[in-house]
């Protein structure tokens, strides 16, 4: 039981109660509640997927839609051409590709993703896009037997050349090695120096490095072909020359940071907004809006209450709910990591001498570090056109961070919708300057 003077005190307020609800003060707190609880609510069921957002449920992100949409599309497309009997004709590359691709492949201890990699590349191809292609295949086992789709028909028929290591004896041991004592960090750089290697020899404009544990969009290639040109515009003077073009990001890496002016002044955007809001109504308490009778208590709800509250939304949203990206964009900052990555013939050169003297570390952290040294623009094509399912790391890595190594949005497809999109850009008089056509 309450004591008798707290009693009385509550007696007192309840029999107040009706007399404070009358207020105008109380009326617009109570209405700006109900709508604060609305926009909250649907800010529960609509944005949920940027993992920066107060609102992120991990409960459902991770799990596939559009990718295992493409999945079955791309093990349709491989089953057909590994067929022993009566196997699709298909054409390869032709004699002036647009770019090579380069892909390294490993074989897994548990899930196994190169197939539906591949199937997902070539599925829906244009003859005039797969002519543009130069495939190139290392699979980087010592022994390529103990890979799962080493000698299989489709490998042949799909790919421009698939092979293993060409190099001397005492190379190989020494990649024996690395093998044996599961040294990632070097033999992945060795690898990917030698993927660079290959695509140099072919001399296409790009070079194109994938990593074997992705599933990409319907119409990838030519997006790719129709944002090259845009950064070639902007890199017009040789001041400002760019070393890829990303076509995977994470938007784990892309929340609020101090960087942004609206974060790392926040208390200061707060403390405007109210002042500004008290201020404004103030006046116009006095002026044309009289009668509206806003009261001083009324003008401190709004301010002090409503404006900070629903200020305290917007940020609750996440940054990239609030401005997703598109296009062609700058990503030299936040850029994660190699699943699928665009460089331009004349940059593979410097990359593959600085990654030959370092040696040994992350490729992609490599790649960074040499990009701020030699001052080059990174640029990424948004959204993602490929989606990295490899939650089992190849390389021993944590599930939580190759759990972070995900395309939030890339599950929300179309497949309609981009298979309009690349049909109309096929159309494209642009695209098809770039396909050599």
């Amino acid at each position: 039981m309450l004591p008798n003077s707290l009693n009385k005190v509550a007696k007192q307020v309840l029999t107040h109660v009706p007399f404070y609800l009358q207020l105008r003060a109380s009326k617009i707190f109570i209405l700006s509640l109900f709508v604060w609880l609305l926009i909250f609510y649907y800010c529960r069921i609509s944005l949920w997927r940027d993992p920066h957002s107060a609102f992120f449920q991990d409960r459902h992100v991770y799990e596939l839609d559009y990718s295992l949409h493409r999945e079955r599309e791309a093990w349709h497309f491989i089953s057909q051409h590994n067929s022993g009997i009566d196997p699709p004709d298909y054409v390869k590359s032709g004699g002036t590709p647009t770019a090579c691709i380069a892909m390294v492949t490993v074989r897994r201890d548990s899930d196994h993703y190169f197939e539906a990699s591949i199937g997902s590349m070539l599925e829906g191809l244009d003859e005039r896009e797969r002519q543009a292609l130069y495939l190139s295949i290392l699979f980087a086992d010592t022994d390529p037997r103990v890979h799962p789709s080493w000698d299989q028909k489709w490998v042949g028929r799909l790919v421009d050349a698939a092979d293993t290591y060409n190099v001397s004896e005492g190379q190989l041991q020494h990649l024996q090695d690395l093998e044996r004592d599961k040294n990632f960090y070097e033999k992945g750089v060795f690898d990917y120096i030698y993927a660079l290697r290959t695509c140099q020899e072919v001399n296409a404009p790009y070079t194109i490095i994938f990593e074997d544990d992705i599933i990409l969009a319907t119409g990838w290639f030519l997006k790719t072909l129709k944002a090259l040109p845009d950064i070639s515009q902007r890199n017009q003077q040789p001041r400002n020359p760019w070393i890829y073009l990303r076509l995977f990001y994470t938007e784990t890496s892309l929340g609020w940071s101090d960087s942004d002016m609206a974060y790392s002044n926040m208390p200061l955007i707060f403390g405007l907004l109210m002042l500004s809001t008290f201020s404004s109504l103030m006046v116009l308490r006095r002026t044309r809006f009289e009668r509206l009778h806003l009261d001083t208590l009324s003008i401190v709800v709004i301010s002090m209450v409503c404006v900070p509250a629903f200020t305290a939304l917007v940020y609750m949203a996440g940054k990239y709910n609030l401005m997703p990206l598109q296009g062609v964009v700058e990503m030299n900052k936040f850029g994660c990591c190699t699943q699928g990555l665009v460089f331009p013939r004349e940059s593979v050169d410097g990359l593959i001498d600085f990654l030959t003297a370092r040696g040994h570390g992350q490729t992609d952290s490599m790649i960074e570090e040499y990009a701020d040294q030699s001052q080059l623009t990174r640029y990424a094509l948004a959204p993602p056109q490929l989606q990295h399912v490899g939650l089992k790391s190849s390389r021993n890595n944590l599930d939580i961070n190759t759990q972070s190594t995900w395309a939030f949005w890339f599950e929300t497809n179309d497949a309609a919708k981009l298979r309009k999109e690349h049909a109309a850009l096929l159309e494209d008089d642009e695209v098809k300057r770039m396909l050599n056509i």
